[in-house]
C-alpha cells in the first residue's frame, strides 16, 4: 500500500535498527542481518545479553530520556516485564505481514492481546544427553528416572539466580508432570549449575556431565550440526514446548526501521530465514522446522501458554520465583 511505502522509504532514510537481543548471536545474528540488509538496505545492529540486563538498562534510558535500541527480543519471561515498565510500544496494528489470515502455527496476539509483544519462534526444551557417555537405551525414558542414584554427579541445568530458565521446570510442577518433592530430591544429585544454555550445551558436549535437563533446540542446533556428541531425549510424560518474544521499544530512535524488520520478520521470507538460521520452528504454517533430527523429539509437547508466561513473569518481577527454587 502507499501508506507502508512511504514507512519503508522512511525506515531507508533511518538506515539502521538497533536491537537488544538473546538469540541472534554468531552465526545467526549474521545471516539474519544480511538477509535484511539485502532486502531493505537497512543495517542491524545487534546488541547482544541477558534479558535482565537489558531490562535495567531499558529502565535507565526512560529515566535519562534517551533510548538507544529500537527493538528488544528474548524470553516471554522478560519482555512483560518490560511492557510492564512502560519501556515498548504497540505496533501489531502497524505490520502488513501480521494481518495474515491463516498463516499462523502460533497467533502473532498469542502472547499478548495488546499488541505489544509477538511470539517470532517456536522452540522445544527437552533434556539432553551426551551419547559418547550415555549409551543408546541407558538415557532417562520418564522424569522421574532422574531421581535414580546413577544420575548422581552427571546432571547439569541453568543457574535460577541468574537465568530465566527455571520457568521451565516449574512448568513441569504447574503441570502435574513432578511435584515439588522432585525438585527438593534433586539436591542430593550433585547438580552442576551453569550460566546459561549455550554453555550448557558446550560442556555437555565437552564430557562435563552426562544430563542436562533442559536444552532448547535452537541453542544446540549449531553444535549438532558440527557433530557435537549430544541428543535430545524424550520423555514419556513430555516436553515444553514455548516462543521467543520481541516488541518494538517506545520513543525507539529508528520508528520507522523498526517497524519494517519486524514486519519482514513475520513474513513467510523472514520466517525461514530465522528459522534455518537458528535451526528452530517458525510460528507460520508456510515453513518448515529446521531443527536438525538430533534436536528433535518423539514425545507429546507441552505447550507454554501465555497466562503461564505471564505468570512466571509477575514471579520475576517480585523476585520470589529464585525463593521458590530455594523453598
Amino acid at each position: 500500500s502507499t501508506a507502508w511505502n512511504t514507512v519503508v522509504e522512511a525506515a531507508q532514510k533511518e538506515r539502521k535498527v538497533t536491537i537488544y537481543s538473546y538469540s541472534w548471536v554468531g552465526d545467526s545474528g549474521v545471516a539474519i542481518s544480511n538477509a535484511f540488509k539485502a532486502k531493505y538496505g537497512i543495517e542491524l545492529d545487534l546488541i547482544t545479553g541477558r534479558g535482565s540486563e537489558f531490562i535495567e538498562r531499558l529502565k535507565t534510558e526512560k529515566r535519562m530520556g534517551r533510548m538507544t535500541a529500537d527493538i528488544f527480543e528474548g524470553s516471554p519471561s522478560h519482555l512483560p516485564n518490560a511492557k510492564d515498565a512502560s519501556t515498548l510500544t504497540a505496533s501489531a496494528s502497524n505490520l502488513p505481514s501480521l494481518q495474515e489470515a491463516g498463516a499462523w502455527a502460533v497467533e502473532p496476539l498469542f502472547l499478548d492481546k495488546d499488541g505489544f509483544i509477538f511470539p517470532f519462534m517456536s522452540m522445544v526444551a527437552s533434556p539432553y544427553i551426551n551419547t559418547k557417555i550415555i549409551k543408546p537405551g541407558e538415557e532417562p525414558k520418564s522424569w522421574l528416572d532422574i531421581q535414580q542414584p546413577r544420575w548422581k554427579g552427571q546432571i547439569m541445568v541453568q543457574d535460577p539466580a541468574i537465568s530465566t530458565g527455571a520457568y521451565r521446570l516449574l512448568a513441569y510442577v504447574k503441570y502435574g508432570v513432578f511435584t515439588e518433592d522432585f525438585l527438593r530430591q534433586l539436591n542430593n544429585q550433585d547438580i552442576r549449575f551453569t550460566t546459561g544454555l549455550q554453555q550448557e550445551a558446550q560442556l555437555l558436549a565437552q564430557g562435563e556431565r552426562a544430563l542436562s535437563l533442559y536444552l532448547i533446540d535452537s541453542d544446540t542446533a549449531s553444535a549438532i550440526k558440527d557433530g557435537a556428541p549430544i541428543k535430545a531425549v524424550s520423555m514419556k510424560e513430555g516436553v515444553l514446548a514455548q516462543v521467543m518474544a520481541i516488541g518494538q521499544i517506545k520513543d525507539n530512535p529508528h520508528p520507522n526501521a523498526a517497524k519494517v524488520f519486524l514486519n519482514w520478520l513475520f513474513t513467510q521470507e523472514g520466517q525461514k530465514i530465522n528459522a534455518e538460521a537458528k535451526g528452530s520452528g517458525s510460528i507460520r504454517k508456510d515453513v518448515p522446522s529446521f531443527s536438525p533430527p538430533g534436536a528433535q523429539v518423539q514425545t507429546k509437547l507441552l505447550v507454554l501458554t501465555a497466562d503461564m508466561l505471564n505468570d512466571y513473569a509477575k514471579l520475576f518481577k517480585e523476585k520470589s520465583l529464585v525463593k521458590l527454587w530455594n523453598r
